[in-house]
């Protein structure tokens, strides 16, 4: 029995959706309340003691749900990830309870927003159990080995033929590359978003929004789309047997490429998202190789037979040719 070890750098790794996630809800109160009350906008100091409390907040929800999950000796990375959605929702609820949220959402959407935490948690506590690793249980202190007990189990190995699993947080991981890419566009535009306004205040408020809003407008579109693209790039790799991560690389950047063409042949306009939808591909394939693993094949289905003289063989005599019963 194994469990997922302590780790800091998965626990980092953990922080890193939800960390931009309450970047773009924070972006989004800051931006709500520059249009609404002016005056009442805080100042930079307190901007970021807010977000930094809400990140200590959810480091230390993630790390309590993980040593919940060791008490409990569970180490699947389906466990932490239902662990991390718990937790993150948890977190957001308390914040919005006691005022630490910055803004609070509208009338009406405070579940709805909830569920943007809710799912970048949910894929930080998968990202915890894969970087964090396992360890084996220790035998409790004062048991005492049998006289014929080896000191330590042997390690359980497999040689036989495996696959690529489908994994679910994969996909979702895979399928975000889209939204972050076409977030970090704009980030290239904002010495000309800048330069475009007299009132450099505005320039700095609409210099944060636009990336924020590009983010959530390209995680509603390209969500689903991408992830049945991953899943078919998926599906298309395990049928050529391909199991590394450059041979998933190369499937996703020519499929992209391949959509991306008949999409050009439709609208010419854009012919210009050859290559950055290739590069996407690739980096979706990749992505989700280094995050699916690794299964054994199948063993093949269970036959149900009534009759025990058909369970022969595709060349046996009998299949060749045909009994006969004289009827009388």
């Amino acid at each position: 029995m194994y469990f997922v070890k302590n780790s800091p750098r998965a626990l980092f790794a953990a922080l890193i959706p939800l960390a931009i996630v309450e970047a773009v809800l924070l972006v989004f109160a800051i931006a709500g309340g520059q249009v609404t009350d002016p005056a009442g906008v805080p100042a930079p100091d307190q901007i970021v003691m807010f977000y930094a409390g809400r990140m200590a907040m959810n480091a230390a929800f993630l790390f309590a749900g993980h040593t919940v999950l060791r008490q409990c000796k569970m180490s699947s990375r389906f466990a932490y990830g239902l662990m991390g959605g718990v937790m993150a929702s948890a977190s957001y609820g308390i914040a919005m309870r006691n005022h630490i949220q910055l803004g609070a959402p509208g009338d009406g959407t405070v579940l709805t927003i909830g569920l943007l935490p809710t799912i970048a948690g949910m894929i930080g506590g998968f990202l915890y159990g894969q970087f964090a690793g396992l360890v084996p249980v220790a035998r409790p202190t004062g048991t005492a080995p049998h006289a014929n007990a080896p000191a330590a189990p042997p390690p359980i190995v497999f040689d036989g033929p495996v696959q690529v699993r489908t994994s679910v947080a994969g996909i979702a991981i895979a399928a975000l590359m889209p939204t972050v890419l076409a977030t970090l566009l704009p980030y290239t535009l904002l010495p000309l978003l800048m330069h475009g306004f007299a009132d450099k205040s505005t320039a700095h408020i609409f210099a944060a929004v636009i990336p924020a809003q590009t983010f959530m407008i390209m995680m509603v579109i390209s969500v689903i789309p991408s992830s049945i693209f991953m899943l078919c790039v998926h599906h298309v790799a395990r049928a050529m047997s391909r199991r590394s991560a450059w041979e998933y690389a190369a499937i996703g950047g020519v499929a992209a490429f391949a959509c991306a063409l008949l999409l050009a042949l439709a609208v010419p306009l854009l012919a210009a998202l050859l290559v950055p939808a290739a590069f996407c591909g690739a980096l979706m394939g990749a992505l989700y190789r280094r995050f699916a693993g690794l299964e054994p094949l199948p063993l093949p289905e269970l036959v149900i037979a009534s009759d025990p003289n058909a369970l022969v063989g595709p060349d046996h005599p009998s299949r060749q040719q045909h009994g006969v019963i004289l009827s009388n």
